[in-house]
Parts: C-alpha cells; structure tokens; sequence
C-alpha cells in the first residue's frame, strides 16, 4: 500500500514536471530583456518653427521678410536617422485557451523618444562671403511603465514559432530632454566666430510637457525553445504604434508680434508652443528584441 501511495506521487509531481505539450488551461510566465529601438511619428513642427523654449522667452528676429529668417527652418526629420537607442524589460505571463493559442500580458519597462539632429547653412553672411553653419541636436528620452494585452498564435506543428497582436496601455515614469545649438561663422580667412548653447533639463519631474499615459497598438513575432517540458527559451521582436499624441501641454500654435524697431528692419517676437521644438501632435513608435526565459505551469 505504501508502495503504491510513493508511486502515485512520484507520478504526480513527474506530471507537474514534465507535462506533455501545452494545453487548455496552462499557465506560462517568464522575463525577457533586450535592446529596443524608438523614434516619434509626425515630429516635424508645425510650420517648422522649430524653437526650443520660446513658449517662455519668446524669439527676437529682425528682418523684411520673417519667411527668410531663421525663424522658418527647413529641417527634414527620417524614421531611420533620428532613433533613440534603449532598453526594453520585464515579466510576461500567458494563459492557454487552447494548445496553440494563448492570451499575454505583463509589465515592461521601456524606453521611447527621439535622437534628433539637423543642421542648416547660409551663404554670404560676412561682406567676404562668410558662411554661417548651425547644427541643432535634441534628445528626448521618455521612459515608461507599459502593460500590453496580446493575443500569441503558435504556428506549425512544433508550436515553436509565434505571432501576436493586441494593444499596449503605458504610464510614464521620467521624461529628460537635452538641446544642443551649435554655430560657427567661416570665410575665406577661415574660422570667424563659434558658438555652442546646450540645455539640458535633466528631468521633467512635473511631468508638464509629456503625456502621462500613452496607448496604442501592438504587434510581434517570435521563437519558443523547450530547454525542458516546463522550461523554455524565448526570442521576440515587438513593435508599438503610439495612437495618443506625446504633448500633454501645447498645441502647435504660435504668434509673430512686430515690435518697435530703430532700424530699417522690422522686429519681431516669435513665441511657438509646441513640443520642445517639435510637432505636439507626434506620437510614439519603438521596436524591442527581447530574450528570455519562460516557465510553464500545467497540470
């Protein structure tokens, strides 16, 4: 009798070790880390009055014609060029309605923004033929809490390979911005003047400028390695599409004021509100490879 009763449950715990395959009702949790990628759709300013801060301290600009100063700065922004390079991590779970189909879920730490540089050159700005080059660099970083809801597909009879789609709810934790405006002056004597102007904010603890909550949709695709009958190795490559705007406080309005002026030029006052110099209206888009371990609890 006690033989039997040992056996039973050595057969037990074996089954809660090593079931077989997947199946309706099992239970799978993991962590998985990696390199992810991020950038901002729609980032180009309105209008392309690209001034950082002068929703505070308006911009001075003195000219005939405000369209041919540098008020008006005809940037190009790319999805390629203009990444921001960071981390995505955190704890999955998913629950299987079936043996090839699972809802996920979980918590990840992941980090968006953008890299932004450009530069601009005007010709003929000293009597000599002077040339003036400025180079504008931005860097946003915004880190987030997201939480996404997907549903995974496991294809082909191994079940190895996967897809999934849902939708993703994220809450931010920190936002940082540093601007950097260089310039230089040269003609054919060479280098007249440089200037360099950086801003760094550190963080926006108020979290004034960006949105607290971002949502969007979510899609993936990856690869499942049993190690053991519970144990699993994973690789995943998860893309975001932001559908809430990133500005929580602007809208991409700005004001030109004339001012008084001794010289032959008119002044004006430039004031822009919108997204530290970018498009209020932009929205996130990040892409993560993720690895990872996962552990399955079956019955």
């Amino acid at each position: 009798m006690k033989k039997t009763i040992c056996m039973i449950a050595l057969l037990m715990i074996a089954n809660f070790l090593f079931p077989q395959g997947n199946s309706k009702g099992d239970f799978m949790i993991g962590f998985s880390a990696g390199p992810g990628i991020s950038n901002f759709l729609n980032s180009e300013a309105s209008h392309k009055i690209n001034l950082y801060g002068s929703d505070v301290i308006p911009v001075l600009f003195t000219s005939d014609d405000l369209t041919k100063t540098i008020a008006y700065t005809d940037y190009q922004t790319g999805i390629f060029e203009d990444m921001l390079t960071g981390i995505s991590a955190g704890i999955d779970a998913g629950y299987f309605l079936r043996d090839d189909l699972s809802v996920q879920t979980g918590i990840f730490y992941e980090t968006k923004g953008i890299n932004l540089s450009y530069s601009n050159t005007q010709t003929g700005y000293t009597p000599n033929g002077g040339v003036l080059k400025e180079t504008y660099k931005t860097k946003i970083q915004n880190n987030y809490l997201t939480l996404p809801l997907q549903i995974r597909k496991y294809l082909f009879k191994s079940e190895n390979v996967f897809i999934a789609g849902g939708v993703y709810a994220g809450y931010l934790i920190s936002s940082k911005v540093t601007f950097l405006n260089q310039k230089t002056i040269t003609d054919e004597s060479g280098l007249l003047s440089e200037y360099s102007f950086l801003i760094d904010n550190k963080k926006d603890t108020d979290k004034e400028y960006t949105n607290k909550f971002d949502f969007g949709l979510a899609i993936g695709a990856g690869y499942l390695k049993k190690i053991s009958e519970r144990l699993n190795f994973k690789t995943e490559i998860q893309m975001r599409f932001g559908l809430v705007k990133i500005d929580s406080k602007y809208n991409n309005e700005f004001t030109v004021t004339p001012v008084a002026s001794g010289t032959n030029f008119t002044s004006y006052l430039v004031r822009s509100t919108n997204y530290y110099g970018l498009n209020s209206d932009a929205t996130n888009i990040n892409l993560a490879l993720t690895v990872g371990l996962g552990y399955k609890i079956g019955k």
